[in-house]
């Protein structure tokens, strides 16, 4: 006999119903974690920029009675790559703290800005100030492989000159710091984790290691077309498109895990996905360390089922480590 209701379930209902299904499994941090390596010298001065302190453009978004929503736009200092860009910052301004604790959100690699402004706009609403880092178009392309180490340098050092951004405000405090990021910005959030100090708890989404393995397996639609597009216009296999990644990417979070701070990692994996594969996130988990973790029962792009309880944990985590 079918069932029948007497209400229809709304979407969100459904959602809800389907995560559960789904089902995550929570792993406490590595008990024995011995603490991370010290960054060596030769990193350190491969990363070394002039910091920003300069002069920089505000405009007045949105206000509303817990935040000030305002677009920031700089110059960066340093630049080592032949693309000129600028800076800018989606920042959430708290209203309810002098010093408030800061999260920097990192937007994935294409698309809207919805999950960006989704989660600054929750820690905003929970007296943190937000800074969503703009993601800069043109460094998606990997028409030359040459090139593509340094654009992944030059990420960091935008991010870097971010955070120097934040150590000239009054209001922000530069002592509490975190990062969030989902898919492209958690490999973003995991670099910039490992190579600056500054940041002091790092939720890390969908994660992973290994760029060269990313890049040639991924089946997220806009790598699967640039792949494509190289490999046919080089005249070359997969094996060897991914050989000759392997031969020019150093600037990879597998690389620099040891250096991160486990303990104040947070990693959120889906166990079945293939954009950002499964394999390479647990990867990077076991090199940096083994940090508390989730393994939702979901793909890259059905994770988004188990957003509100994501956005629950990942506060629950900074409150933790940026509220002592």
């Amino acid at each position: 006999m079918a069932i029948k209701y007497t209400k229809p379930l709304t979407v969100f209902a459904v959602i809800f119903l389907c995560f559960h299904l789904t089902g995550c499994a929570h792993t406490a941090m590595n008990p024995d974690y011995a603490g991370p390596k010290p960054l060596p010298v030769n990193i350190e001065k491969e990363f070394d920029y002039i910091r920003f302190n300069g002069a920089y453009s505000t405009k007045v978004l949105e206000e509303n009675n817990q935040f000030a929503l305002k677009q920031i736009r700089f110059t960066p200092s340093t630049n080592i790559i032949d693309m000129d860009h600028d800076i800018i910052l989606d920042y959430y301004e708290n209203r309810g703290e002098l010093k408030s604790p800061v999260i920097l959100v990192l937007p994935i690699l294409g698309g809207s800005n919805y999950f960006a402004k989704t989660f600054a706009g929750y820690f905003a609403d929970h007296g943190y100030s937000a800074i969503i880092v703009h993601r800069q178009k043109q460094y998606k392309s990997f028409k030359d492989l040459d090139k593509l180490d340094n654009t992944l340098r030059q990420i960091v050092l935008d991010h870097k000159q971010a955070l120097d951004w934040i150590g000239m405000r009054e209001d922000l405090d530069s002592d509490r710091i975190g990062v969030f990021g989902i898919s492209m910005g958690s490999i973003k959030a995991a670099l910039i984790s490992a190579l600056d100090k500054r940041i002091n708890a790092s939720v890390m989404c969908l994660v992973g290691g290994d760029l060269a393995e990313i890049i040639s397996t991924s089946d997220e639609k806009g790598i699967v077309r640039r792949r494509e597009e190289y490999i046919k216009t080089h005249d070359i296999t997969q094996t060897e498109f991914h050989e000759l990644l392997k031969s020019k990417i150093t600037c990879d979070p597998i690389n620099y895990a040891e250096y991160m701070d486990a303990e104040n990692a947070f990693m959120v994996l889906g166990r079945f996905d293939s954009t950002v594969p499964y394999k390479n996130g647990n990867e990077l988990w076991i090199k940096m360390g083994k940090p508390e973790k989730i393994t939702m029962l979901t793909g890259h792009y059905t994770a988004i089922l188990g957003l509100p309880y994501v956005k629950m944990k990942s506060l629950d985590f900074f409150n933790r480590k940026l509220r002592k």
